[in-house]
């Protein structure tokens, strides 16, 4: 896992402004097997995996 608490608070501060990613959000109610208190909690961490893949480091001096 990439993510960090960071990237979960990109994420939060993105479902408080009432955006979701379509596609992860089909992801995570797969990946909930039908279990909707879960769908939330799958998406938080595919959209974080997401910011963090995404995320340029600096390089190392």
């Amino acid at each position: 896992m990439k993510a960090n608490r960071f990237h979960i608070g990109e994420v939060i501060q993105e479902i408080n402004a009432d955006y979701f990613d379509v596609l992860l959000m089909k992801k995570a109610k797969d990946k909930s097997n039908g279990i909707d208190q879960t769908i939330l909690a799958f998406y938080i961490i595919l959209r974080a995996e997401e910011l963090a893949i995404e995320e340029k480091l600096p390089k190392r001096k």
